[in-house]
């Protein structure tokens, strides 16, 4: 028995190491989606780099094909890196909006970078980003016209993937003003990535802001009751937490799908969200508190991290910076660094030809 015992213990011990590799040093990916093809293919089983852009010492261990997550209790500190985040790097990030998820995407843009998109045609400081090599259109170009508006994109400005107004992205040591005229959909997710508490207090309702997506992890799970903790208009007030997300409210086949709505009821809920599609309008905003302290009592908030701006080579079917906003310096992970083997998984056939290539 003491043998036994021995044995399982230094399996545990083995398991544990493994795992810890896994998340400081390589990792495997499957690529679910077909965001990067032609460079990168849905079904491609990818090698990657923990420790090229510094490895971090992780503050949770994740059983691998699993949501399920182990805390180390280890400090959050990043080592140095061998090289920095450029421009057209491939890079493996936590999903903002759900970080169990891992994204493959191409950096388009560095922190101060302006970004803009006109006509499909991708501007960075001015300058034409050109589409990578194996880069795809698939769809048609929808032009600026107001009917091709989309409701989903980043910060709720009057674009769509084809088309978005210059932005600029965040860095470390920016000043943002906190006040009554501050942009809310920008300042408040940038204030979450960066650990602070922010909240809505009004009388004895106190409503906590979260960047995490119950929508996306709606799709991940198949879970309704992810929406039980998340306030709702109409359906949902006892939710205690607010999306930082428009699209999590204003995506209307979705919410009248996880609830029953009457034809009453949702005219009421669309007149709630008003022109910002979010239950939060300028006039909640002097009921903010950020640690405690009340938004009144806060001149500025200085920003600790850096920003990044990431896209899919696939242009056309990709869910990226333009739907979702920034990646913090402190979601960046690796680069993938080779396919080590292939699935299409439309067949579940091998796609031998795959193995060896490397990301460019």
């Amino acid at each position: 028995m003491q043998n036994f015992i021995k044995e399982i213990k230094s399996l545990t011990v083995l398991i544990l190491a493994i795992l810890f590799l896994k998340e400081t040093v390589v990792e495997l990916y499957i690529v679910p989606t077909g965001s990067m093809e032609k460079n990168i293919l849905r079904g491609d089983m990818l090698i990657g780099s923990r420790y090229i852009y510094g490895m971090k010492v992780p503050q949770k261990i994740w059983i691998p094909f699993t949501a399920v997550s182990i805390p180390t209790f280890l400090p959050d500190y990043r080592f140095p890196a061998f090289k920095d985040v450029e421009r057209g790097d491939v890079v493996v990030f936590e999903y903002p909006r759900d970080n169990v998820y891992k994204y493959v995407k191409r950096c388009i843009g560095l922190p101060g970078d302006t970004i803009s998109i006109k006509d499909r045609v991708v501007y960075v400081n001015g300058n034409i980003s050109e589409l990578p090599n194996e880069g795809q259109f698939t769809k048609v170009m929808l032009s600026d016209e107001i009917e091709n508006i989309e409701n989903k994109i980043f910060l709720g400005v009057a674009g769509n993937k084809d088309q978005y107004p210059e932005i600029t992205i965040p860095k470390k040591g920016d000043i943002f003003t906190l006040d009554e005229n501050m942009d809310w959909k920008l300042i408040i997710p940038l204030l979450l990535y960066e650990g602070n508490k922010v909240e809505l207090r009004k009388g004895d309702m106190i409503f906590t802001f979260t960047n995490i997506s119950p929508k996306d992890v709606f799709f991940r799970t198949g879970d309704k009751k992810i929406y039980k903790d998340y306030f709702i208009p109409i359906k949902n007030k006892k939710g205690t937490l607010l999306s930082t997300q428009s699209a999590d409210y204003n995506s209307l086949w979705l919410i009248t799908r996880i609830f029953s709505f009457t034809e009453e009821e949702l005219i009421k809920y669309q007149i709630l969200l008003g022109e910002n599609q979010h239950p939060l309008e300028k006039e909640h905003i002097q009921y903010l508190y950020i640690n405690d302290k009340p938004i009144n009592e806060i001149e500025n908030y200085t920003l600790q991290q850096d920003y990044f701006w990431m896209m899919g080579d696939n242009r056309d079917d990709s869910d990226d910076s333009r739907y979702w906003g920034f990646v913090p310096e402190s979601h960046i992970l690796g680069q993938p660094v080779i396919t080590w083997f292939s699935l299409d998984l439309e067949n579940y056939l091998p796609r031998l030809s795959r193995i060896g290539n490397i990301p460019k």
